[in-house]
């Protein structure tokens, strides 16, 4: 493959981009390759405006950033973005937990729109952009990576994950003079859940909910009380909307890879939307015979994670909780063998302290991680919700 074309200029693009740029040592962080080992095009129409979504991350994407475009913490305040050390939840099974990540690393919270444009900019004298609306049958290249957005429709060309309990969200932004904590807030609450990404001139508050069990009205209500238990100031700038939860039985098919939304939408606990944009492209072209079945599995991980959560309730019992908590726990005993033996393994191993060196039943297991969860991280999230029992 010589020639790429990738559609869209959304986070999944602007990832897209950058994995296909030429690794290397940076020494002046200002620097830009000098080369790509392929030769991009990349199409966006400037008149469809990205979804500003997904603005939490794993340590995933700041090592992209760095190895690709040299950022360091300078450039941070560029994206008006924050230092991420984790997760916290609160009001989940029996107790509040904070999902850490090692001192060692850092994931960020970003301003979506302005890493959009961060990274266009920086790419321009390398990569060739340009403003067209295309589809992958008209354009020319060996590869197509295809992140034009969500599908109109939810065809039988996707999978629908069937335990899920949350599609709708209300979304309101809190503007602040500077972020009062450096994690992302996972709050249960009566009708869902709440998740509070915090950046360096706002806070973005978004409840998760299902729309067939509640109102909007209700969560409208219910949300006044994170604003008061933060001291936040909720501004009109609010978004509503309906979702699904999908993702695409082929996302490799023949020179199209399907990513970002064109491809998949999980519900964003735990930030999985980076991590799965990344994966795509590492099995499109690491491992292209078999890149479908190890895709498929990924989301089928992802959803398991998320999952757990669900499984040991919230403080609250009632009709959605009573419907979260049954998908939870279906969910977990009907999991594939691979994950179960894994989680079996790590929930009998000691686990003492927040961080865990690698536990000894590694050599037992043929994978070491459940979709972008290393061991670590899955034995924190194990251990905080009370699920080793």
């Amino acid at each position: 493959m010589k020639k790429i074309a990738i559609i869209g200029a959304g986070t999944a693009g602007c990832v897209s981009a950058l994995k296909f740029l030429d690794s290397k040592s940076w020494v002046n962080a200002q620097q830009l390759p000098d080369k790509t080992q392929y030769e991009i095009d990349w199409y966006y129409d400037p008149n469809i405006k990205p979804q500003p979504v997904g603005e939490g991350t794993t340590i995933t994407l700041c090592s992209l950033l760095h190895s690709k475009l040299g950022f360091t913490w300078d450039d941070l305040a560029k994206i008006d973005g924050t230092a991420k050390n984790g997760i916290m939840y609160h009001n989940w099974g029996n107790k509040d937990y904070h999902h850490q990540f090692e001192l060692s690393s850092s994931a960020i919270h970003f301003n979506a729109s302005k890493l959009q444009q961060y990274t266009k900019d920086r790419l321009k004298p390398i990569v060739n952009i340009v403003e067209a609306n295309v589809t992958n049958d008209h354009v020319d290249a060996d590869l197509v990576v295809d992140c034009s957005g969500r599908p109109k429709t939810i065809t039988d060309d996707f999978h629908v994950p069937e335990y899920i309990p949350v599609n709708a969200a209300h979304v309101t932004q809190c503007y602040w003079d500077m972020p009062r904590f450096f994690h992302t807030k996972t709050v249960a609450r009566p009708y869902g859940w709440v998740f509070m990404v915090p950046l360096v001139n706002r806070c973005s508050v978004g409840y998760l909910y299902n729309h067939n069990i509640n109102s909007l009205e209700e969560v409208k209500e219910d949300v006044q009380e994170i604003f008061q238990q933060w001291w936040l100031s909720p501004s009109t700038d609010t978004n509503s909307f309906h979702y699904n939860n999908y993702y695409r039985k082929t996302p490799v098919d023949g020179r199209v890879v399907y990513n970002g939304n064109s491809c998949f939408f999980l519900e964003p606990m735990e930030a999985t939307s980076i991590d799965s944009t990344i994966e795509i492209l590492d099995r499109a072209i690491i491992t292209p015979q078999t890149a479908n079945e190890d895709i498929n599995r990924w989301f089928r991980e992802c959803e398991y994670i998320i999952m757990m959560h669900y499984a040991v309730g919230s403080k609250w019992k009632n009709s959605f909780w009573e419907f979260a908590q049954e998908r939870g726990r279906k969910c977990m005993e009907n999991a594939d063998p691979h994950i179960k033996n894994i989680v079996e393994k790590c929930s009998q191993d000691y686990w003492d302290g927040v961080y865990c060196p690698l536990p000894k039943f590694l050599h037992e297991v043929e994978k070491t991680e459940i979709g972008p969860w290393q061991i670590a991280n899955l034995k924190q999230n194990l251990e905080g919700l009370d699920l080793n029992e």
